[in-house]
């Protein structure tokens, strides 16, 4: 008893510390975020505007899983950051740009801009996303950011709107047009206007062991309009529940299955999930449930891990056949790549041939309909925790 005593004490204090070191990070590059709407607000609005609403309108819990996932963000930055930094790049490190779009304040803090001057004039932003698992495609909350970001840089090139901080918050240079910052920041002459500029932005999306880099994406009005169209949404929404004409209740959620409601702070009484029939003595039965398949995908990731050393060995032994370990033997082997129909490719094909054969009337997506057999429903167990 004791010993676990201590073991929570201890985990209490790095939770304390991290909650410290947030609180003055936030401070110090962010300033007071209820007062304005933020690049990620933007994004997570698009997500589901009752979460972005309650990030601005009701306190964090601070555990140390949400503590720890958020200061790993910052610690990857902070390398990319170091890692940009030893090239001798000229970089502008959270560019934080003040912009009012129909009264609404908008506040982009850019975590990367790499600058080249004349003759290049070349414009580079990276915005950096840590994840547990590298994403196959980026999110479109991500997207719509980063789109947010490069959009208001190309509107706000020539206007006062451009501030830049030191790491322990103390400002710089503030209220500058983006040449003016570059020039008095690092020394380099830009263009007087953006379309002058090669100007790309990037998402750069790490994990404990990977990177992966999606993009380059340019100026887009379109996403731009989205972008600010949800900024105002998001401040109407805060001016009516500030004056107390709406709850969170009332603000539209996220619909259908959607991994990140899982995690959200804010989902105990989230009307995505109405009031359900009460039997808390199967709570200890869903956390055992919950721990076996933590444990089975720690399990899974350690299996992979050793399988892959195995491959390894055998392929460095440079045997052809299994080799011996004493009460074990093994060796690798390539087996044949599954078989699967590309749909896409047979309704080609199908199109092809009838138009060839002159065959009139055929519904191709018909014809492949009526060839598709549908297996019989199964029973799907959803858990998710009650934040």
């Amino acid at each position: 008893m004791e010993l676990s005593d201590r073991t929570e004490g201890l985990r209490a204090l790095i939770r304390q510390g991290l909650q410290a070191v947030s609180q003055q990070s936030t401070t110090a590059h962010l300033g007071d975020r209820s007062t304005y709407v933020g690049m990620s607000d933007i994004g997570q609005h698009w997500e589901c505007p009752r979460a972005a609403l309650a990030r601005k309108v009701l306190p964090t819990t601070n555990s140390l899983e949400r503590l720890l996932t958020l200061q790993r963000g910052h610690w990857f930055e902070s390398g990319v950051g170091q890692a940009l930094a030893s090239l001798s790049l000229h970089v502008l490190p959270q560019l934080e740009i003040n912009w009012q779009h129909q009264g609404v304040p908008i506040k982009a803090h850019l975590d990367f801009v790499v600058v080249w001057g004349a003759p290049v004039n070349a414009i580079r932003i990276l915005e950096v996303k840590s994840t547990d698992k590298l994403p196959a495609s980026p999110h479109d909350s991500h997207l719509l950011q980063l789109h947010g970001q490069i959009g208001l840089m190309a509107k706000a090139w020539r206007k006062p709107v451009f501030s830049l901080r030191t790491e322990d918050g103390t400002l710089l240079h503030d209220k500058m047009t983006f040449p003016q910052l570059c020039l008095a920041h690092l020394g380099l002459h830009l263009p007087t206007t953006a379309t002058e500029a090669s100007m790309e932005a990037w998402l750069l999306c790490l994990s404990m062991k990977e990177v992966k880099a999606f993009g380059p994406y340019g100026f887009n009005q379109a996403m731009l309009d989205t972008a600010l169209d949800h900024a105002t949404q998001l401040w109407d929404e805060l001016a009516a529940f500030r004056a107390g004409n709406i709850t969170l209740a009332q603000v539209d959620c996220a619909q259908g299955f959607y991994p990140i409601c899982s995690y959200c702070e804010y989902n105990g009484d989230c009307p995505k999930f109405p009031q359900g029939v009460q039997m808390p003595q199967w709570e200890p039965a869903l956390e055992k449930l919950a721990a076996l398949k933590e444990q089975r995908t720690a399990l899974d990731n350690e299996i992979k891990e050793m399988e892959t050393v195995l491959k390894l060995v055998h392929r460095q032994s440079g045997a052809q056949d299994w080799v011996e370990t004493g009460k074990y033997r093994f060796r690798m082997s390539v087996a044949a790549g599954r078989s699967t129909l590309n749909r896409d490719a047979l309704h080609e094909e199908l199109t092809d041939i009838f138009r060839f054969e002159g065959v009139g009337g055929i519904d191709v997506d018909a014809l492949l309909a009526r060839c598709e057999r549908t297996g019989a429903p199964s029973e799907r167990l959803s858990i998710s925790p009650i934040n």
